[in-house]
């Protein structure tokens, strides 16, 4: 097992048996790690690919890799899309390293009507960057071959009416499965909507805010091919009811792959 794990950010450059690392990555290694020459690390650079070699050069401004393997993974299936209102706090952050140890595909930050938190310009750009490397934070802990795509906030009403939406939900032979947490009467148990479905190549799960979705919301999401489902009796927090339906997505996916 390599002693360090490092994160291949688009600054950084790859030749044929060797990479040098970002500045970002290359202080943390040397300046906080302290890393030496000749001790091992793996390079992940969240599109499946994981390299794995010795530190050559300490640098810590460009830290040099010899390259002594590459591994390449498969893209994780099914692909699992979490819509996500924005909470207030630090609470997305915590979905976003969720979402990202549990192996969501993507994750699409949305306002919704009675989410606390609007933002836009300078500091909705701030925010989605600092989000990104909360998100590539938990990848290297984990040691995680792809990091899941953020997609740029934007409104419910916008992704639903988004062209993107429309086209990946109307591909050609794909199975899906769209459903949104719901605490609406007539909602059924995420686990019966789950088994009743069978195999899904790609499944998209909406949480809404504290305040929960409006009735509006409900039903545009509705028309656009969501089931609403329940979460056990209680009523979750926003962060809660993102783990809740990630990883009972994943365990039931995990299971319908293996029969």
């Amino acid at each position: 097992m390599a002693r360090y794990r490092s994160f291949l950010f688009a600054e950084a450059s790859v030749e044929t048996r060797s990479l040098t690392l970002d500045a970002r990555e290359s202080h943390h290694l040397v300046r906080v790690l302290r890393a030496k020459s000749g001790e091992t690390v793996e390079v992940l650079d969240g599109k499946g690919t994981r390299y794995l070699g010795r530190i050559a050069t300490v640098d810590a401004k460009a830290v040099r890799v010899e390259v002594d393997s590459i591994e390449k993974a498969q893209a994780p299936k099914p692909r699992v899309t979490l819509i996500q209102s924005i909470p207030k706090g630090k609470a997305m952050d915590l979905i976003l390293r969720i979402a990202t140890e549990i192996g969501a595909t993507c994750v699409q930050p949305i306002f919704t009507d009675q989410g606390e938190v609007q933002m836009k310009g300078e500091r909705l750009i701030s925010k989605t960057e600092k989000w990104l490397l909360t998100m590539i934070e938990s990848c290297k802990q984990c040691g995680l071959a792809y990091l899941p795509e953020l997609a740029a906030p934007s409104s419910l009403a916008e992704w639903v009416n988004s062209e993107e939406r429309v086209s990946s939900v109307t591909k050609a032979g794909a199975a899906k499965l769209n459903i949104v947490a719901s605490l609406e009467e007539g909602s059924r148990p995420l686990f019966e909507v789950l088994k009743t479905a069978g195999e899904f190549d790609e499944v998209i799960v909406a949480v809404g805010p504290e305040g929960d979705f409006t009735a509006d919301e409900y039903a545009s999401l509705a028309a656009a091919g969501f089931q609403s489902v329940r979460l056990g009796a209680n009523v979750l927090r926003a962060e809660t009811a993102a783990a809740y339906i990630l990883s009972v997505v994943d365990q039931c996916a995990s299971k319908s792959s293996r029969l």
